[in-house]
């Protein structure tokens, strides 16, 4: 029996290791690299375009603004991150069983309970 579960584990080993050995393996052909293509075939334009200025204006008004909205995102994170640190001061438990304190039914303080029991 252990010779079978060997020869299983072996097998499973193979496996993985052919199924994963064709993503090492080059491209067949003379295929293109598309990023090395001559600048006529990237399929790009040459040159980015002129912005007038009234759409340099706009995109500057819109960066301004998504920069202060990420400001503003990146400060509420830190706020929350030095927040989380800070704990919650334990819950101050007087007494026990009832109301507090060793009296009768465990509690000298007002208690709720069974009637008669925490005074």
């Amino acid at each position: 029996m252990p010779r079978v579960s060997a020869l299983l584990v072996l097998a499973t080993l193979g496996a993985a290791v052919v199924s994963t050995s064709g993503c090492m393996m080059d491209p067949p052909g003379p295929s293109p690299i598309y990023s090395r293509l001559p600048p006529a075939q990237s399929g790009l334009p040459a040159a980015a375009p002129v912005l007038t200025p009234d759409e340099k204006a706009s995109y500057d008004a819109i960066d301004r603004q998504v920069l202060a909205e990420q400001d503003n995102a990146m400060a509420a994170e830190a706020a929350a991150q030095a927040w989380s640190r800070a704990y919650a001061p334990p819950v101050t438990v007087y007494g026990s069983y009832y109301s507090g304190g060793w009296g009768h039914g465990w509690g000298t303080g007002i208690g709720y309970g069974y009637p008669g029991w925490g005074w």
